[in-house]
């Protein structure tokens, strides 16, 4: 009956792990930072539709000729009218196309923050992914070393009557112990305050990870840094460079007089109803859309300088990751290559020596040697993973 249940219970544990790929599907279809960003770009549609509408005519009811001698007598001369006026100012050609140009530059510069933050929250899904690989992984070993110290020390106070050196030797095992027993308990804190930010990366609880990182050759720079415009940030400054550029047009054509019609009815109690037209437009004499056209193209220079200033800023970052990738690769390889398979030899050896004490502790010191090269290979590979996942954003990458 007690094996039933284990089984169910490692079997609901198995269901209720879930891989990175997992995370990262459901987080970028619900997490919260997300909707917003897609909330604000929805209502750009109305304001497409804005931006090709006339202005609101302008209605207005005038009473003229009021004799203050009899007010209310609205037929004392001809001159005396009610009339109802409605104005209607007339968009000059272009303007209309020039401002729904601009509302779409506007959207393409929210859609493109929108990417940025869907590489930027895959970015932080795998960083905090693979520290909490790393965090279990070295806490298994850490584990694993107490239990080996904690044989050392038994055996070395077996043989502690043979000599103070053994004495010695025991009490640097009792600090070694020591120290493992404070990182056991650091890891096992940082733990829970890793999954907490998991959980809101991900928008969902988790309380378990499945992760099998491999280490892959990596491309070379040449290759990343040929992807390297596909960045979100660097696209999204390039939108804000085109937004401007579209306000710079609209500036232009600002310093086009927009005319207007007027058409009134008039009204006279005693004499014969009539109608007037007016054709109107205003007068830009005062150089004001000049200057704010200089403004927007100024604008337009700095928001290119800066889409510049971050693609270097992109292309130095990418250098730096890519050294640390090349670094925790190159670490990871000599370890797996070429130390573990020496320490297993070395291991093998001292095994079949495992006669007297001398012997023994020397084959515990191996084993001790492998498990800190184990918790190395760990780090290195852990480093490795964080490196891609910080050049997969730079390259824009969202899943």
């Amino acid at each position: 009956m007690f094996r039933i249940i284990w089984m169910c219970l490692a079997l609901l544990g198995i269901v209720q792990a879930q891989n990175i790929q997992e995370i990262i599907s459901h987080s970028l279809e619900n997490h919260n930072s997300l909707k917003s960003i897609e909330q604000k770009l929805s209502g750009f549609d109305e304001e497409m539709q804005l931006s090709r509408n006339f202005q609101n005519p302008e209605l207005s009811l005038s009473i003229g000729d009021i004799q203050f001698a009899q007010p209310l007598n609205r037929s004392i001369e001809p001159m005396q009218f009610t009339s109802l006026t409605l104005k209607q100012k007339i968009p000059y050609f272009g303007k209309r196309d020039a401002s729904s140009s601009l509302v779409r530059a506007q959207k393409n510069v929210v859609y493109t923050s929108f990417e940025a933050a869907k590489t930027e929250l895959v970015k932080e899904i795998r960083l905090t992914a693979y520290t909490i690989w790393e965090y279990e992984q070295k806490l298994a070993i850490v584990k694993e070393s107490v239990e080996l110290i904690k044989a050392n020390v038994a055996l070395a106070n077996m043989y502690s009557s043979s000599g103070s050196s053994r004495h010695v030797e025991s009490m640097s095992m009792e600090l070694s112990l020591s120290e493992m027993k404070i990182k056991q308990s650091r890891l096992k804190s940082m733990l829970p305050s890793l999954y907490a930010r998991l959980s809101y990366l991900a928008w969902e609880e988790i309380a378990s990870l499945e992760i099998e990182p491999q280490a892959d050759e990596p491309k070379s720079l040449q290759e990343y840094l040929l992807g390297l415009k596909n960045n979100k940030t660097y696209k999204e400054n390039l939108a804000k460079t085109e937004e401007k550029n579209a306000l710079v047009e609209l500036k232009v054509l600002d310093s086009k007089i927009d005319p207007f019609v007027s058409v009134a009815y008039f009204n006279r109690e005693s004499f014969n109803d009539y109608m007037s037209v007016s054709v109107g437009a205003s007068l830009p004499i005062y150089s004001s859309e000049s200057l704010k056209e200089q403004r927007a193209r100024k604008e337009v220079l700095e928001a290119g300088f800066r889409s510049k200033d971050v693609y270097e800023k992109l292309k130095s970052s990418l250098h730096q990751t890519y050294a640390t990738l090349l670094s925790s690769y190159e670490a990871y390889k000599i370890i797996e290559d070429e130390s573990l398979p020496e320490l297993e030899h070395m291991l093998e050896l001292a095994g079949s020596m495992r006669k007297n004490t001398n012997n023994l502790l020397l084959y515990t010191g191996l084993l001790e040697k492998k498990l800190a090269l184990t918790e190395q290979k760990i780090s290195a590979l852990a480093s490795y993973k964080r490196s891609i996942a910080n050049i997969e954003a730079l390259l824009g990458e969202t899943q």
